[in-house]
């Protein structure tokens, strides 16, 4: 029986709509602690912990890393410098995004340039087919490729 309004795995993973393992991973990153363990070894955790997962999936949807989670997490909010440290880390995010948007409009352009290049007489080959194998074709940037 738990009790203390602690809540085991089961119960934390259905409130949170993720697995087990999700919440396994986040506590070997240091995002979560489990409040205490059962006699058999099951972890109980405290309900506060459900909005801690919400906020970890949320910052996950923004791009933050779990080590940047982390350090959002551990800061004192109350500090002036987590203030500026969470500045930072969104400016450097919105920089991020930024370069994918523009990573994204090239690789826009080159898709509409190769099915512009499928308008006409069907033939014995796709013309865009061929300029992605010519030498010619239009280029792509690395992160469009994934190139690191």
């Amino acid at each position: 029986m738990v009790d203390q309004g602690l809540m085991k795995m089961a119960d934390l993973t259905q409130a949170c709509g993720v697995s087990d393992q999700a919440v396994r991973l986040y506590e070997r990153e240091g995002l979560l602690k489990p409040a205490s363990r059962t006699d058999k070894g099951y972890r109980l955790f405290a309900p506060s912990t459900i909005a801690t997962i919400h906020f970890i999936k949320h910052a996950q949807r923004c791009g933050f890393t779990l080590a940047e989670i982390r350090s959002l997490l551990t800061a004192n909010a109350a500090s002036p410098k987590a203030c500026d440290a969470t500045k930072a880390l969104l400016d450097e995010k919105l920089q991020h995004v930024a370069a994918q948007l523009q990573d994204l409009a090239s690789m826009q352009e080159v898709l509409a340039s190769l099915r512009a290049a499928c308008e006409g007489a069907p033939g014995p080959a796709c013309p865009a087919f061929i300029r992605l194998c010519a030498s010619g074709a239009p280029s792509v940037s690395k992160r469009d490729r994934g190139d690191p």
